[in-house]
């Protein structure tokens, strides 16, 4: 196990983690840092109980917010997802659609083809 001694409001606090992640630690704790002294910086919060407590909801709203805006996000690519698969299949009807068209008109030229090379034979 690996340490990183981290500060939040002035005060080390040693923390055990996996080797390789104590800068996330870090990271999290400088986070943690900021907003306690949010709370502090007002005035109208005392004693460390409370500041880490506010400080963490705080951190928790976030993360929930951040959630609810992941989810709508993956259903909205969901969304996405499902217009493109119906797009597609969409066109490869139409595309369906079309050689069926040129294939009659392929006849048609053709039939029309040969009666104008047998109106010319007949005339010669």
């Amino acid at each position: 196990m690996a340490e990183v001694i981290v500060t939040v409001n002035g005060r080390a606090f040693p923390i055990s983690c996996n080797p390789g992640e104590e800068n996330h630690i870090a990271e999290l704790a400088e986070y943690l840092d900021v907003r306690v002294r949010q709370f502090r910086d007002t005035g109208t919060v005392h004693g460390d109980s409370k500041l880490f407590l506010l400080a963490g909801l705080t951190a928790a709203d976030e993360l929930f917010e951040a959630v609810g805006r992941l989810e709508a996000l993956e259903q909205e690519v969901q969304s996405l997802k499902r217009f493109y698969d119906m797009s597609n299949r969409e066109k490869l009807a139409a595309e369906a659609s079309i050689v069926e068209v040129l294939d009659k008109v392929a006849e048609r030229v053709q039939k029309l083809t040969e009666q104008v090379e047998a109106g010319m034979s007949r005339d010669t």
